[in-house]
């Protein structure tokens, strides 16, 4: 039994620490490679595991080395795996990282990672069984196909759906992804996404035409600027986020996710406190290289929060 279901991306990142990152045709020297489990949605389900979620993980790798790895990572986090698949005409999907020293990065996407999600035609009476005793779905929509599908049956369950829309799925266009936000109730767009679907810079603007398609609330991440929430009843709260020393930012948005659809959707706290929870959680991640490797516990973002004399 579980309390949210992950859908959606797994994958190696490899990752070079870089003190900048080159210009066209120039070939510098990096200071570091390091390999970690990566991912979106995996990234996702592994921060939602750290702060005490029951949560699993539907998605796909191949029968290597790669994929072994990831599952033992997955399964050493408690996450649940009974319904990834294994491809034996696939690779594991390895991304392309550099992180240079502020912190900030640069990504190469392996094709796999959206092609290792499994088809719709995997979502079948077990994965009604399993979602049954969930209360949420998340999901990226990298295959929007299966996210549809899986939306779709979840709403019929009663379930709450939640959508991480980046920039790369927001180039899918309105027209394809609009049916897969009839079912969403809460919408975590990082800014570049909702301003590619919406051709709106004004980020207000840009949640309120989200809104017209069926999102409840929408909450987009601000990168160090913290988050703006546009609630179920049209206001909006902006809440900071925390500054600290960043490391290394991949998977910030990842954790922001995990700690506000955890506070918000099971621990059915308001939204400034989840939001404030989820600021502090994606704080604490920056401070470590990699996208896992920094995700922090319940009581480790209690205690940053009260070192900032902020109470839930």
């Amino acid at each position: 039994m579980v309390d949210i279901v992950g859908l959606g991306e797994i994958c190696i990142d490899w990752v070079l620490q870089v003190e900048r990152f080159p210009e066209p045709d120039e070939k510098i020297f990096y200071k570091k490679s390091e390999i970690f489990p990566g991912g979106v949605t995996a990234n996702y389900v592994t921060a939602l595991a750290r702060l005490g979620a029951k949560v699993g993980f539907i998605g796909g790798v191949g029968k290597d080395h790669y994929g072994n790895f990831l599952i033992s990572k997955l399964n050493e986090e408690g996450i649940d795996t009974s319904l990834l698949k294994r491809y034996d005409n696939r690779n594991t999907a390895v991304n392309i990282l550099a992180v240079n020293k502020y912190g900030e990065k640069i990504i190469f996407q392996d094709p796999n990672l959206k092609e290792n999600v499994p088809e719709p035609t995997y979502l079948d009476e077990k994965f009604v069984e399993y979602l049954k005793n969930a209360v949420l779905l998340h999901t990226t929509g990298i295959k929007l196909e299966t996210s549809i599908k899986a939306a779709k049956i979840a709403k019929k369950l009663g379930k709450f759906v939640s959508f991480d829309l980046e920039k790369h799925v927001a180039e899918y266009g309105i027209e394809k992804i609009k049916e897969l936000l009839k079912y969403t109730d809460l919408l975590l767009p990082n800014k570049l996404g909702i301003r590619q679907l919406t051709d709106t810079d004004d980020l207000v603007e840009a949640a309120f035409k989200m809104k017209k398609y069926g999102p409840n609330t929408v909450v987009i991440t601000l990168g160090d600027k913290g988050c703006m929430i546009i609630t179920d009843e049209n206001t909006v709260i902006e809440v900071p986020a925390f500054k600290v020393k960043a490391i290394d930012t991949t998977g910030a948005g990842d954790a922001f996710n995990a700690a506000f659809t955890y506070s918000f959707f099971v621990k059915k706290w308001d939204y400034k406190k989840a939001a404030l929870f989820a600021n502090a959680t994606a704080a604490i991640k920056c401070t470590k290289m990699g996208a896992q490797t920094g995700l922090p516990r319940y009581d480790e973002v209690l205690k940053f929060l009260k070192e900032r004399n902020v109470s839930l």
